[in-house]
């Protein structure tokens, strides 16, 4: 299982059991949230550049979004957002 990033709560996790289903531009459509939910990183507060979708083990979804600086911590910690980048 990964771990959180730099082992700080306030940056990009998964939880036990949770893992990653689609990465995906702020603008693609792809993305069924009101866009004031995704607008800005949920780290910092900057314009998001990546929703992040996490799907948990009893089948539940939740979304991250992250600006480029978060984007590109997590993707160094957790290669699926490389491949699931759309």
């Amino acid at each position: 299982m990964h771990e959180t990033l730099n082992g700080s709560t306030s940056e990009f996790s998964l939880k036990p059991g949770e893992k990653i289903t689609v990465c995906s531009p702020l603008w693609n459509g792809g993305c069924d949230r009101v866009l004031e939910e995704v607008a800005n990183c949920h780290y910092c507060l900057q314009p998001a550049f990546r929703v992040v979708t996490i799907l948990s083990s009893s089948g539940l979804e939740r979304r991250a979004s992250l600006c480029v600086q978060h984007f590109a911590k997590a993707a160094r910690i957790f290669p699926e957002l490389h491949q699931k980048t759309a």
